[in-house]
């Protein structure tokens, strides 16, 4: 399945126009990785906030962040993440990263999330139902919230 078919199955509006090349995102000459994870902390936190009347959108969404690859599986699963739980899931990541964790297994609610906790990075996101007869390897904690 194409990213661009996904648009169809989801609320989640594409990070980029349909047609546009494909890979993570657009490119931004010159600019700094720090400054392309500002970009994309604030359009994520733009795609929340026009789902959830919130003002603390931008707090809720400022560490962790999501691969291409587990955007997808969000998608795909329609799994869809309120600023409470994604300030849920920051929370777990950094009590990970107080015990030293590397990858943690972040289990909450009906979904369990792969994260790199050196890099603040949703890896991968797996549902309870999808989750059955699946083993989770390099990981050396789980996190449970």
């Amino acid at each position: 399945m194409r990213p661009e078919e996904l648009e169809l199955h989801t609320r989640l509006r594409p990070l980029k126009p349909p047609g546009s090349r494909r890979g993570p995102g657009p490119r931004t000459p010159g600019a700094s990785p720090a400054e392309k994870k500002t970009v994309f902390s604030k359009v994520l936190a733009g795609e929340l906030a026009s789902g959830e009347q919130t003002a603390d959108v931008s707090k809720a969404a400022a560490v962790v962040e999501f691969s291409a690859h587990a955007l997808t599986r969000l998608q795909e699963r329609n799994v869809t993440l309120s600023p409470h739980n994604l300030q849920r899931l920051d929370n777990a990541v950094q009590l990970a990263e107080r015990k030293g964790s590397v990858n943690t297994l972040v289990l909450m609610d009906d979904t369990a999330y792969i994260v790199s906790v050196k890099n603040k990075k949703v890896i991968t996101a797996i549902t309870k139902d999808a989750a059955v007869d699946n083993v989770f390897t390099q990981i050396d904690s789980a996190t449970i919230v």
